[in-house]
């Protein structure tokens, strides 16, 4: 049994030296300006997940599992890590791949502006000094000439709703006058109207007259429906002498 518990120990040491070994941690590019990226990458071997600890560095993506290990972006984006008159040299704490540690590169921070720069009363920043050109889902021209077109409609069928509304309840005012009327009253509002209206309807108007006089006033009833009737068309002024005397002798009752 001793001999078997020898070689496995001496096994797991070579498998540890040899995870250490194949791990190779590179930083590109090794000197960066402050606010980069860095692709920082572990070559590993399969089913080994490499840990790392970036220190003072953001890590912006990854772990990303490449063909060969792992890959992450990262970037000095804090004060921890910002160069000051000189570069900044950084390193990193270790990765660990399985139980073995590898070391990164150092890694060298410069500033993004030098000292010529910032000793000057205005720094030379960059301005933006035009606004970018809009986009737009849908054209503005059109798009106006859509919402004109939609009000446009909109404003004639609220026209045409109220003209309808209109129309209504003056026809309900007048079913409500001619209710309150007498047969003789609507008689004579009937041959009114008439009288500015074709002959047809001056007929009719004079008919209902006449039937509504008959047995009240005979001889007015009469002369209503001889005008009805008769050959020649009744004028206005025949209906409307004969309105005027139906009114000054029977009265609109």
């Amino acid at each position: 049994m001793a001999p078997l518990s020898v070689l496995a120990v001496v096994a797991g040491a070579l498998a540890l030296g040899g995870t250490a070994a194949a791990a190779t941690p590179t930083l590109t590019p090794a000197t960066v300006p402050f606010g980069d990226r860095i692709t920082a990458t572990v070559t590993a071997p399969d089913g080994v997940r490499p840990v790392a600890d970036f220190g003072p560095l953001d890590v912006l993506s990854g772990p990303t599992r490449t063909g060969t290990g792992y890959t992450w972006t990262v970037a000095c984006l804090s004060e921890d890590c910002v160069p000051g008159a000189a570069p900044r040299r950084i390193v990193l704490p270790p990765v660990r791949v399985g139980s073995a540690r590898a070391a990164w590169p150092a890694l060298t921070i410069t500033s993004r502006v030098s000292t010529a720069d910032a000793a000057k009363a205005t720094p030379p920043f960059r301005l933006e000094t035009q606004l970018p050109r809009p986009s737009y889902r849908a054209a503005p021209g059109a798009l106006a000439l859509a919402l004109d077109a939609l009000a446009a409609a909109l404003v004639a069928g609220a026209a045409l709703l109220l003209a309808r509304e209109l129309r209504r309840r003056h026809r309900k005012r007048v079913e409500a006058r001619l209710a309150a009327m007498s047969p003789l009253e609507r008689a004579l509002v009937y041959a009114r109207e008439a009288e500015s209206r074709g002959p047809v309807e001056r007929r009719q108007a004079l008919g209902l007259l006449a039937r509504v006089l008959g047995g009240r006033e005979d001889r007015l009833a009469g002369t209503a429906s001889e005008l009805a009737w008769s050959p020649q068309k009744p004028s206005p002024e025949q209906v409307e002498s004969l309105v005027g005397k139906v009114e000054r002798e029977v009265g609109p009752s």
